[in-house]
């Protein structure tokens, strides 16, 4: 069958940074280099209105938690919050005196967060436009904050090779987690929200008391940097992927290296959890991904088939297959309990970048440096369309939340 675009956002001038979807998935907003953010409909593609205001790059666009205003982040040192509705810009947020790296909502949509390459943090309020406080603490530019999910306190990741918790109600810094020797990357709660796990560029993660600061436990082992940390479904366990090309499971409580699943022989793109937390999928620089038995650490099966790197692995919604996509053109399906590839997605000009499945698994969407993304049949591997219009590489393709609409 035919598969029709249902969108082509026409309109930007210049390379478009960040999409995302209004949380009822009726519209879109997009940021650009152009200077100026967008609205769409999700349903007809049209332009609702541009944001425009801002006079350097817009950084990332998001709305608040009801949908009712957007929050834009720019290279020209302020941040603009708008009316979702008319795009009326509500009011300019002025305090930074460099590049704005992020902005987001508290969880309650109250405060906005912002952090910068000024090596500050700012808390803003929503209604007001005040700034709040400011985050002073950091060396070097922040590379992300964002509240945890209570909204108690705040966390920031810098380059000055620390990350610091903050009370998100007074801006007092609680603790500096002092301890990597390299860029901290990112930032990560646990479930129960009582620990951080930061991720480093000096080949460690650790893991930190959010109350303290305390670092309870040292995930050192690998020999390249960290590219990823993730727990466990249950809390108990953290996997770490890294450029040594090894992953690593570590007690969450202890930091003890439970096990470290050796197999790749190049770079790891990334690691997963299957959904159930039995399995880990890993994928490589070396054209393959592997499953692991979590329990033994033992090696189920390698996935060998690509031709050239594998660049994500995913587990389809109910972890009886994996999803694998190469830069060799070509995405798979695998069976996850014998390891046997069941199909191969043939189509794309150039390497694929990602893949995911719809939130009922019958549908794939793969992403493509030939600026393609096409729609697949899960069950029989039949291109169900091709959707044409990208300039360059597509890097991500996403369903919408009600799997209606492809972004």
């Amino acid at each position: 069958m035919s598969f029709k675009v249902s969108l082509t956002l026409t309109g930007h001038g210049d390379r478009v940074l960040k999409a995302a979807y209004s949380p009822d998935g009726e519209r879109i907003v997009t940021a650009s280099m152009d200077n100026t953010a967008k609205i769409w409909d999700v349903e007809t593609g049209n332009e609702i209105f541009t944001l425009i205001g801002h006079t350097r790059t817009v950084r990332s666009a998001v709305y608040n938690q009801d949908g009712q205003q957007i929050v834009t982040a720019s290279y020209d040192s302020t941040i603009k919050v708008w009316a979702a509705e008319t795009g009326h810009e509500l009011m300019t947020l002025k305090g930074h005196d460099d590049v704005i790296n992020s902005a987001s909502y508290s969880p309650d949509g109250t405060r906005i967060v912002t952090a910068s390459f000024d090596k500050t943090a700012k808390i803003w309020d929503v209604e007001t436009g005040n700034e709040i406080f400011t985050l002073i603490g950091h060396n070097s530019p922040l590379n992300s904050a964002m509240y945890n999910p209570d909204g108690q306190f705040i966390m920031t990741a810098s380059s000055d090779s620390t990350a610091r918790i903050w009370d998100a109600e007074t801006g007092q810094e609680l603790v500096a987690l002092v301890g990597h020797e390299g860029r901290v990357c990112s930032t990560m709660c646990s479930p129960d929200g009582q620990k951080i796990v930061t991720a480093s560029y000096d080949g460690t993660a650790k893991v930190w008391n959010t109350e303290t600061g305390h670092e309870l436990a040292p995930l050192i082992g690998h020999e390249g940097r960290v590219e990823r940390t993730i727990y466990s479904p249950d809390g108990q366990k953290i996997l770490t992927a890294s450029w040594d090309g090894t992953a690593k499971v570590w007690d969450a409580k202890t930091g003890r290296n439970l096990v470290t699943l050796i197999g790749h022989d190049s770079r790891l793109w990334s690691a997963r959890y299957s959904p159930d937390g039995r399995r880990i999928v890993t994928a490589g620089w070396d054209g393959t991904a592997k499953i692991w038995d979590v329990e033994t650490s033992q090696e189920l099966v390698t996935l060998t088939g690509h031709r050239d790197w594998v660049t994500s692995a995913v587990y389809c919604p109910d972890s009886s297959g994996i999803l694998t996509t190469s830069m060799d053109r070509t995405a798979k399906v695998w069976a996850t309990e014998t390891g046997q590839e069941v199909m191969t997605l043939k189509g794309h000009d150039s390497g694929v970048r990602s893949a995911s499945y719809n939130i009922d698994g019958n549908r794939i969407i793969t992403a493509g440096l030939d600026g393609k993304a096409k729609v697949w049949d899960s069950k029989t591997a039949q291109e169900i369309g091709s959707l044409i219009g990208h300039k360059g590489g597509v890097m991500t393709a996403t369903y919408s939340p009600d799997g209606e609409r492809i972004l």
